[in-house]
């Protein structure tokens, strides 16, 4: 039954006009008298969120009913904003704030549009906070299943929901996100940034200290691990927080595979990170800085590829580096019927004309476009972006240093993960809970 309140404290001729006069630049602002028996009414709206008829259905067979007293301060246009309808009654000084059927605006369930599951569901969120809860619910029918809502913001309302597990979960995350929510309802939330700023998340991190995911299955095995997971309306992402190590090459989905099949893939991912890592400062390495690692013919054929380059290698693979991202950006941003063939051609024409042209050698092509494949073996597109950035610093002091500039970094980004601390729980954790079931 849709709630009804009365306000009791302004006059009828006095908010009218100030909500028109509030109103006046809204396209969609609309006032609609209708009669019901004895009574007439006037119905303001918002004809973008409202649907007249069946609201109009709805106030008839509510008259009659009791009302309830609220603040004579209550701002109208705000209650408009939120999808609110307000009533004009005869008889009556002060105007009623009723909940009207809102008009369906949200995409109905469907499959994922970022990711393709390989065993799992298909079921994907949706911008509604609502369906999202309902989705984890049907995942997670347990008793200690907690989902507690907040609402942020001044100037633009937003609710953010906590959904976790009581049992699995790590009390200290509980309390630190409730705490910082609790302590920042007036902040304003837009976005994901806006979130992690609300909750004192580094700004600056090679990793991020959540996993995104469409996906509901995967978010449900998230919080059976110990995550706490994090649902903004209107926004189709379940944020699960805290991330750890192990999130860089462990996806929840692979323990629907047998054992032997999920120690495989992981131990691919970990290839993949490394692989994607090393290689463009091997190749400086190996041609410019410490050519003696190598074996005399090895190194004569390398440098044979290398034969009509006119500039050192480290301007080489920044020139190829930058290409590859360009192509991955472009491949992202272009419309899906497009992008993977526009990209794949022009990679493809490209490359050829800048090998036959000398500008880069054979090898080198080779290699960073094993190591741009290698980089998205990687769970999680937001956690390939980190090791994307990692690359360029490892490139830069393996050209200065050699070999040991490569050995630095890398030891640099061990002792960097050692000290990250996201959400108070280390990120070099292997689990969030003592039993490791599934993990």
């Amino acid at each position: 039954m849709a709630e009804v309140i009365r306000v009791n404290d302004l006059k009828k001729a006095k908010w009218e006009l100030q909500l028109m006069e509030q109103m006046e630049t809204s396209a969609d602002f609309r006032s609609s008298t209708f009669s019901a028996g004895d009574h007439q009414m006037t119905l303001y709206y918002l004809k973008s969120l409202v649907d007249l008829n069946e609201t109009v259905g709805m106030m008839k067979s509510l008259l009659g009913q009791s009302t309830q007293a609220a603040p004579s301060s209550v701002d109208l246009a705000g209650c408009l904003l939120e999808g609110k309808a307000i009533v004009s009654l005869n008889g009556l000084d002060a105007p009623l704030i009723i909940t009207p059927v809102e008009l369906v605006l949200n995409r109905p369930i469907m499959s994922p549009q970022t990711v393709q599951p390989l065993q799992g569901a298909f079921d994907s969120f949706t911008e509604n906070l609502d369906a999202n809860i309902g989705l984890l619910r049907k995942k997670l029918k347990r008793k200690d299943f907690a989902a507690e809502a907040y609402t942020t913001g001044t100037n633009t309302h937003r609710e953010i929901a906590l959904v976790y597990l009581k049992g699995a979960v790590h009390k200290n995350v509980v309390d630190f996100m409730k705490q910082k929510l609790a302590k920042n309802r007036a902040a304003d939330v837009h976005n994901v940034s806006d979130l992690l700023k609300l909750l004192e998340q580094p700004r600056i991190s090679l990793v991020p200290s959540y996993l995104s995911s469409e996906l509901s299955e995967e978010t449900a095995q998230n919080m059976l691990a110990g995550k706490v997971i994090v649902l903004i309306d209107q926004f189709p992402f379940a944020l699960a927080f805290p991330a750890i190590i192990k999130d860089l090459w462990s996806l929840r989905s692979d323990l629907n595979n047998p054992v032997l099949f999920r120690l495989f893939y992981r131990f691919i991912r970990i290839a993949g990170i490394l692989f994607s890592i090393v290689t463009p400062s091997l190749y400086v390495i190996l041609n410019a800085v410490n050519p003696e690692l190598l074996r005399i013919q090895l190194a004569l054929s390398v440098a044979e590829s290398r034969e009509g380059v006119p500039y050192p290698s480290i301007v080489e693979v920044c020139l190829m580096l930058l290409l590859f991202e360009l192509v991955i950006e472009a491949t992202i941003r272009l419309p899906k019927g497009i992008g993977p063939t526009l990209t794949m051609i022009g990679g493809i024409i490209l490359g050829q004309a800048i090998v036959q042209a000398h500008l880069v050698s054979n090898l080198l092509i080779i290699i960073l476009a094993a190591s741009s494949i290698a980089n998205f073996t990687i769970t999680g597109y937001i956690n390939t972006i980190g090791i994307r950035i990692f690359k360029y610093g490892a490139l830069f002091l393996s050209a200065i240093f050699g070999i040991f500039g490569l050995e630095a970094a890398l030891l640099w980004f061990c002792v960097y993960l050692a000290g990250l601390k996201p959400l108070s729980v280390s990120y070099l954790s292997l689990h969030l809970k003592g039993n490791s079931a599934y993990d």
